[in-house]
């Protein structure tokens, strides 16, 4: 059974903290057959996030991340444009009268209810006001702590199964030059990988992150690095790795120009990996995320990223 195949099956939902802290107990049991030693670390702060760190990556090259909770399920796709702002703008806006909508109508019931019962119109638009201004803040935390989502294919178990992938065909003597995060608590606003970059100043400010999140469904890989980190030396060397594999359409793209909202954002030195499929005039996207409909991930991108990543590791 393949690393993707296996999460599925045993892991396919990590929200609770019970889930949660049965996958990261697994994960270092795997990881020490591997021949590594991986550590959790529990950062301060809301919600305590709880990350797996695996290797050193103070002192490592390239640190290789991804994040291993899980999302509620949203009534309507997180679709994701990265290299179309706009659409991603105008989608963002889509949803704004999704989350009022269940405030407005409870505003407007229970103003109404008031004025039947009252006659009093001043204290019945008060209250409805603030009704459905909770109802609003009730919808945004269903959102993100209501139902699991039960679904997690692409977001983010093909993340985790790509660092999985790396580390499982790392060999031995590579291994000092790269180390390995999954992060917690990324649905709820990044929260685990903002805690771990305030604990670490170094980590944040001087190392190379390669983020991956979303990276199983479509044919298209693309990588989004900032400015500051296609200056460094290492840079020219992670493009021809990845240039140097076939199976999947690669793209470098300057993250100036784009949009991808994940955990590698902590970090001055962070690379955004994700896959995308592609259509006309919306061009290059991401959707079915926090959905029952997020059920796809290729293994070709896995190998792909994880054949790529290991000559990257490799040239350093």
């Amino acid at each position: 059974m393949s690393i993707i195949e296996t999460l599925v099956e045993k892991f396919p939902v990590r929200k609770s903290g019970k889930q949660k802290a049965a996958f990261r107990a697994w994960f270092q049991g795997w990881a020490q057959a591997k021949g590594y030693e991986a550590q959790e670390t529990k950062a301060k702060g809301l919600f305590r996030s709880t990350n797996v760190v695996v290797g050193d990556p103070e002192t490592a090259e390239v640190t290789f991340t991804a994040h291993y909770d899980t999302p509620a399920v949203m009534p309507l796709p997180n679709f994701i444009t990265p290299r179309n702002v706009l659409v991603y703008i105008l989608y963002q806006l889509v949803l704004v009268p999704v989350l009022l909508l269940p405030g407005a109508l409870t505003g407007a019931l229970t103003g109404h209810v008031l004025r039947v019962l009252t006659d009093n119109a001043g204290m019945a638009s008060a209250i409805g006001g603030f009704a459905g201004f909770i109802m609003v803040y009730v919808a945004l935390g269903v959102m993100m702590f209501g139902p699991a989502n039960k679904h997690n294919v692409n977001d983010n178990t093909s993340g985790v199964a790509a660092v999985m992938e790396l580390m499982a065909r790392l060999p031995e003597e590579l291994r000092g030059k790269a180390a390995f995060i999954l992060f917690d608590n990324e649905e709820k606003g990044m929260l685990g990988s903002a805690a771990y970059a305030a604990e670490h100043k170094a980590v944040k400010k001087e190392k190379l992150i390669i983020n991956m999140d979303c990276v199983g469904d479509g044919e298209n890989i693309l990588f989004f690095a900032n400015k500051k980190t296609r200056e460094l030396e290492a840079f020219p060397k992670l493009e021809a790795a990845m240039q140097g594999v076939t199976g999947r359409n690669f793209l470098m793209n300057k993250m100036e120009n784009c949009i991808y909202p994940s955990d590698q954002a902590q970090f001055k030195l962070g690379i955004a990996v994700c896959a995308c499929n592609r259509m006309p005039v919306i061009g290059y996207y991401c959707d079915k995320i926090h959905t029952k409909k997020d059920t796809v991930c290729e293994q070709v991108n896995l190998d792909f990223l994880a054949e790529g990543l290991t000559g990257f590791v490799s040239g350093l």
